[in-house]
Order: C-alpha cells, then sequence, then structure tokens
C-alpha cells in the first residue's frame, strides 16, 4: 500500500471508477479529468492509496483561510471501492489528511457530508469529528 499525490492527467484518470462510486453522475473519465485539472489550479489535491496499481481508495482536498475558522483544511471527497470498504483505508486517508493540515499550520479539518451517509458519519465521529451546522445550498439556474 502507497500514498500518490495524483497530479498528472493518467494518475486521475485512474481514480475515475473510484469517484464514480462516491460521484455516480460523473460522465466520463475525460470530462472528469480535466474538471481536476481545473480544480488544481484552486489548490484541490487528490492522494490515493494504490496497491498493485489499483486507486482502491481515496481523497480529495484543499486549504483555505475563511473569517469564521481560519486556515482550514477542506475534505470535498473521501472514497473507498466498495469491494476495499470496511478495511480502514478511510480512517488512515483522515489520519494523513489531519497530518497535512497540522504540517500546513491549519486550525480545522472539515466536510460535508451527506444525510444518510451512516458508515461515513460513523467514521467521521470516531476520528473525532463533530457535527457542527448544517450546509444549505441554493441551485442556480
Amino acid at each position: 500500500m502507497q500514498f500518490k499525490n495524483l497530479k498528472t492527467y493518467d494518475d486521475i484518470a485512474k481514480s475515475f471508477e473510484t469517484f464514480l462510486e462516491l460521484r455516480p453522475t460523473l460522465s466520463d473519465v475525460q470530462s472528469f479529468t480535466q474538471q481536476i485539472l481545473n480544480q488544481q489550479k484552486d489548490g484541490y489535491e487528490i492522494i490515493a492509496i494504490i496497491e498493485d496499481e489499483e486507486v482502491m481508495a481515496c481523497i480529495g482536498f484543499r486549504m483555505m483561510t475563511m473569517l469564521a475558522w481560519g486556515k482550514i483544511l477542506y475534505i470535498d471527497d473521501l472514497i473507498t471501492k466498495e469491494k476495499w470498504q470496511r478495511r480502514g483505508y478511510g480512517k488512515i486517508l483522515l489520519e494523513h489528511i489531519t497530518k497535512i493540515a497540522k504540517d500546513n499550520q491549519c486550525n480545522q479539518v472539515h466536510l460535508d457530508t451527506g444525510y444518510t451517509r451512516y458508515n461515513a458519519h460513523r467514521i467521521y465521529l470516531n476520528q473525532g469529528f463533530e457535527f457542527h451546522c448544517h450546509h444549505l445550498a441554493l441551485k442556480l439556474k
């Protein structure tokens, strides 16, 4: 098992199937990869757990500074492929990302999670995360 920061087109493309499990509305590998490359311009990064060339789990994140919390690391995506779930990869990635946040002098780590993602909630709560607010969104046409 190794951690890899996915930066190149080919590395990002290899993570498409993993991301598809969390984001089933993704259309195709080319659009996905281009979107990630665009997000990287704004500081987005992906770290993957890879074994035998397979992306088993990955975490997408960015750092930002906000008036409410100061410098934070924000987790956009945390996915473990279904066949690799319940083996601790989510916990391993959260521990790794927490170290990155500390190394970068972040005050906190934040994320949003869907109401019905109970297995994910269990992992987050076991790692010390707390529920603090409701996230609201307004779709613009």
